[in-house]
């Protein structure tokens, strides 16, 4: 035996010893109203040298699971024995539309993009809970509470990228993410479901906000300190838990990224076709056919299934509950990406030259020559005259900045206290193509922590690892102490000057620049947005 093979060998049996006369580690545990859960300790993999794990309490139900299909969350029953919670359950049945490339790309980009796509199933309401080391029911730590995106057609809340340790172990705050229903499955429109039970997966994210409220302590949070946070769809949902706000209102304080969703055709039409489709003329007969082929056929058909407005879940325009006071007085922390659009340009194979340009006008219903005219005017001003470019920042600024500024705005005027960021990074390790840039969803690893240490287009960089320290201890501290604010003016407070750039020109913290400026094609854009309803939605 040679030297290498000697020092491996004793290499291993030190290990060994030294793994057998240590004390076995002691999961996490807590108990609640349910039973007893049983986590595990984790430690974010590109962290290896953080001092302490996280406790993770993964695939805990929040509700009866699988649920009544297309009717609202129900309690789920206790348990005797005690629930292992240390793996992540599925998905709910997820919807990608379209065929081809479009399907292709729209799975790679969204459905874990950094690790194997998620299992699916109806048996999905379930929520992971992440806590710092050595908490107690007593702690009262602030809570984050993450809704995901998917433009509710999609999604889960146990992507690789929304694990929650990072944020615990660092920022000393209770991370909790969730599922709920999307698509059809949780946006049926079934005339038979009675209204105001309509949209089961909004109904969802409110059941596990009211499960937080009764049970977060003992995991160590504060159920008084709960802060919503959600991206895209979620962003979009936690604008309509805002708007409508449940009695008693179980969150305090609210992140909105990148909030917004795009919905087309009618509910109720996909519904009946689909119906028709399995020859079915009520709903028990649509709750017997089997998920996956019903899945099948609204990817296949490109359903769509808007939530029902009205309902006490969501309202088309916010304005009246903004005015009324219904909308919930809390602080608020609006932000939005650089170049948002060119996730979506890569999915719809708009990414280059004229019909870049022709493709994203006619996308969002921008078919006037003369309203074409004015917008490009808008940017070739700005030295903008790159085709690519401009169609990026068509759908960027129409569908994101403008809709937000305007939002934030209103809110402002309105005596809301509200706040904003514009993500302006781009990293090797969170890019999905070249040439990628701070595209839709790309702010999400900063903020929680999981940005990959190294891909196809390079390894992780000092600035993106300053950048999300700071990007989650700006999430993090307006969690803990909303009233705070997040280091910058609040929205109408200082003339303008309160726009946050997060990574501006290669910077790790924030530079704060005149709302004006940044904002300067939102004018132009400001009757497009009301008549094509992205402004108040």
């Amino acid at each position: 035996m040679g030297p290498p093979a000697i020092k491996s060998l004793l290499a291993f049996l030190l290990f060994s010893a030294t793994t057998l006369a240590a004390p076995a580690a002691v999961d996490p545990t807590v108990t609640i109203s349910g039973g007893i859960i049983i986590g595990t300790a984790t430690k974010p993999a590109n962290q290896p040298s953080l001092p302490a794990s996280a406790n993770a309490y993964l695939g805990v139900p929040f509700a009866k699971s699988p649920p009544e299909r297309f009717s609202p969350p129900e309690a789920a029953s206790p348990w005797s024995a005690p629930l292992q919670a240390q793996a992540v359950k599925p998905a709910c049945i997820q919807q990608f539309s379209g065929t081809g490339q479009t399907q292709a790309l729209t799975k790679q980009f969204f459905n874990n993009p950094n690790g194997p796509a998620p299992e699916e199933s109806e048996d999905c309401l379930y929520l992971n809970v992440y806590t710092p080391p050595g908490v107690t029911p007593d702690s009262k730590k602030a809570v984050m509470f993450w809704l995901f995106g998917g433009n509710l057609q999609f999604g889960t809340g146990s992507l690789q990228y929304y694990d929650g340790s990072s944020l615990a172990i660092t920022q000393d705050v209770v991370v909790v993410t969730i599922n709920y229903r999307t698509n059809i499955f949780g946006f049926s429109n079934s005339p038979e479901v009675p209204f105001g039970s309509q949209n089961s997966g909004f109904l969802d994210q409110r059941f596990a906000l009211q499960w937080v409220q009764q049970n977060i302590a003992a995991f160590g949070g504060d159920p008084a300190r709960v802060t919503l946070f959600g991206e895209s769809a979620g962003g979009e949902s936690v604008k309509q838990l805002l708007a409508n706000p449940p009695s008693p209102r179980p969150f305090s304080a609210a992140i909105l990224e990148s909030e917004n969703a795009v919905f087309t055709g009618s509910g109720l039409a996909s519904y009946t076709q689909v119906l028709a489709n399995f020859g079915c003329t009520d709903i028990a007969c649509l709750r017997k056919v089997d998920a996956t082929s019903i899945k099948s056929y609204i990817e296949a058909n490109s359903l769509a299934f808007p939530p029902v407005n009205g309902d006490g879940t969501s309202i088309d325009d916010v304005r009246p509950s903004i005015l009324s006071k219904k909308f919930a007085n809390i602080p608020t922390f609006f932000g939005t990406n650089l170049n948002e659009a060119r996730v979506f340009l890569a999915v719809l194979d708009l990414d280059n030259g004229t019909a870049a340009v022709d493709g994203t006008f006619t996308s969002v219903g921008i078919t006037d020559p003369k309203v074409r005219q004015s917008i490009l005017a808008v940017y070739a001003a700005q030295g903008i005259v790159d085709l690519y470019l401009i169609a990026d920042r068509v759908l960027t600024d129409l569908i994101f900045t403008c809709s937000t500024s305007t939002l934030s705005s209103f809110l402002a005027l309105n005596g809301y206290t509200t706040y904003r960021y514009r993500y302006d990074a781009s990293f090797p390790t969170t890019s999905i193509f070249a040439n990628s840039g701070a595209y839709h969803t790309s702010e999400i690893p900063e903020v929680f922590g999981t940005y990959p240490v190294s891909n196809q287009f390079g390894t992780v960089t000092t600035q993106q690892i300053d950048l999300s320290a700071f990007m989650q201890k700006t999430w993090a501290g307006f969690a803990k102490d909303s009233a705070g604010g997040v280091g910058w003016p609040r929205v109408g407070s200082a003339l303008g000057k309160e726009l946050g750039l997060l990574g501006s020109n290669d910077s790790s913290g924030v530079t704060v620049v005149n709302t004006l400026v940044a904002d300067y094609p939102c004018p132009v854009y400001a009757p497009i947005g009301d008549a094509l309803k992205f402004n108040y939605r």
